[in-house]
């Protein structure tokens, strides 16, 4: 069950979600990941719309060796004493990373200021472990993350809080919106909702929301929300809907 939750690789070997709406090649699947992970990833490693359909055509594995290679610096610097500034400040924990990295390569070794080599050594910290390229991570946090990229940005003029296992809209005039994200593939006959729709009851229950959506992603089937009716929240006031989130941005221009 835990392998089948992890999207990414390990050397060689892909770990892909199975197709779903216009995600059915390889190409568009690598280009999901690599998407993806920019959510998670931020703050040192980023994929630009081109390098994220370039690189779709190639492996996981090589698409981030190209990163990695990418921001490495061009000229490697002397480790001369009487060549280094004073005020040239080596970070040695990123230092050390960096050349196990290098060394397990091309035998370079490399140093630099901690203002240029923090970031890559961040991501070579995340995906190069026991001298093995990998990277595997939890579908269900993609998810959660791409949803709450995308209503921070439709829902700028209100407060929006990332509660892990969810996400909660709120304002001054609107009594707020609780949405439980999942990456399912949703069956429209017989949902596999059990979990969200349990949380939900349990929230409903304690007064804390009474509109809430089960966000999954969007597939050939499950295009349209479907409205969720509870035989034990009969005598309150409530709304909860499945909702199908479409990732097709990722995949156009």
């Amino acid at each position: 069950m835990l392998e089948n939750n992890l999207i990414g690789f390990l050397e060689n070997k892909e770990f892909l979600p199975k197709d779903f709406d216009e995600f059915n090649s390889t190409n568009r699947l690598r280009q999901l990941f690599l998407s993806l992970s920019n959510n998670i990833l931020k703050s040192y490693c980023h994929f630009s719309k081109y390098e994220q359909k370039k690189l779709s055509n190639c492996s996981l594995e090589n698409a981030f060796k190209y990163k990695i290679k990418n921001l490495l610096p061009i000229n490697f610097i002397k480790t001369d004493k009487k060549t280094i500034s004073k005020n040239f400040k080596i970070c040695i924990n990123s230092t050390i990373i960096i050349n196990n990295y290098l060394n397990s390569t091309n035998k370079k070794t490399i140093f630099i200021s901690n203002k240029h080599l923090l970031p890559i050594a961040k991501l070579i910290s995340i995906c190069f472990i026991n001298n093995k390229m990998q990277l595997l991570i939890d579908k269900h946090l993609l998810f959660h993350e791409f949803v709450l990229k995308k209503i921070k940005k439709l829902h700028s003029d209100k407060i929006v809080i990332d509660l892990g296992d969810s996400i909660c809209i709120k304002s001054k005039d609107f009594i707020g919106l609780k949405i439980y994200t999942s990456w399912k593939d949703i069956e429209v006959k017989k949902p596999n909702i059990k979990d969200e729709l349990e949380s939900a009851i349990k929230s409903i229950k304690k007064g804390e929301f009474y509109q809430i959506y089960l966000a999954y992603p969007k597939n050939n089937e499950f295009t349209k929300q479907i409205p969720v009716y509870v035989d034990e929240l009969k005598n309150k006031e409530y709304q909860i809907k499945a909702i199908p989130y479409s990732l097709r941005s990722i995949i156009k221009n």
